[in-house]
């Protein structure tokens, strides 16, 4: 994190498209559930998501862990990255809590032996979140994921990476009432965890810019126990997603990037349900140098 740079982003386009089964109260109100944040491993620090959430032109090596490992073939030296962070958010009729932990670093290959080519490094991510709040008290969710990436220096302007994470969680939620007793919400107990896999690639251009891209796949399975109060079982969870960004160095003070994305999320647990849910975005951010350095 960079403290004499200030980062200001925008979300252009965020267009959500959920298909599923949701569960409704007399009066109306539904929670709708997907998997859209399951198995997913973000960067450290604040210069991706504050620049709305654009960084996959970034080469900035350890700070791009989680979101394109080709950056750690731009990275010398050792870098350690810790952050914290407390979100209170609103799903729209309640209020939730959220707090995540990161722990990551990375390390230029050639400082380990003569013998490893420039400009190889391999880098590491721990991530924990924690939901809780949600529905009336009455929903939590935990998850951890472990990321190991390695990036290295293709060609005289080409970066690629690849990354592998795993990742755990818990998804319960107890069938909950309002204030005028009328149920809220569903009875769910899911277990989950998999496996995610990613490649990427940065080239650099003559003119201060860099263009970058991930090609990702994650897969996995979830045990449900009371999901819609009926299914029981074993499940398959499958995401597929695709993202591409540039970054502009504009002038020597001020940096622009943009990002495009595209995931889709499918559950299925034979017999009983089946769940799909596809997000795509278009993101635009400045970085910008306020105390000369």
């Amino acid at each position: 994190m960079t403290p004499n740079r200030i980062h200001a982003g925008m979300g252009l386009l965020h267009a959500f498209i959920v298909a599923a089964a949701p569960a409704r109260s007399e009066d109306g109100e539904f929670y709708v559930n997907t998997y859209r944040s399951i198995g997913t491993v973000s960067p450290m620090g604040i210069r991706s998501s504050s620049m709305g959430r654009g960084g996959r032109g970034l080469a900035d090596g350890v700070h791009s862990l989680g979101m394109n490992p080709a950056a750690l073939g731009a990275f010398n030296g050792s870098a350690v990255d810790v952050s914290l962070g407390v979100d209170w958010l609103d799903d729209g009729y309640d209020d939730a809590d959220q707090v995540t932990f990161k722990l990551g670093g990375a390390v230029s290959l050639d400082q380990w032996s003569s013998r490893a080519g420039p400009n190889q490094a391999v880098g590491a991510l721990l991530h924990t979140q924690n939901v809780s709040g949600a529905s009336n008290n009455s929903m939590k969710r935990d998850q951890t994921g472990v990321l190991m990436a390695y990036g290295l220096h293709l060609m005289e302007n080409l970066l690629g990476g690849v990354s592998v994470a795993l990742y755990d969680g818990k998804w319960k939620s107890n069938l909950a009432v309002d204030e005028n007793g009328d149920p809220v919400g569903i009875n769910m107990d899911r277990s989950f965890t998999g496996g995610d896999f990613k490649v990427g690639a940065l080239y650099r251009m003559a003119d201060e810019t860099t263009v970058g891209g991930t090609i990702g796949y994650a897969t996995g399975s979830f045990t449900d126990k009371a999901a819609y109060a009926a299914a029981a079982g074993s499940g398959d969870l499958e995401r597929w997603s695709i993202g591409l960004g540039v970054a502009h160095q504009y002038t020597e003070e001020t940096l622009l990037v943009g990002d495009i994305w595209y995931d889709k999320i499918k559950t299925d647990l034979p017999g009983v349900l089946k769940e799909n849910a596809k997000s795509c975005g278009l993101s635009a951010g400045v970085e910008q140098q306020v105390i000369p350095d």
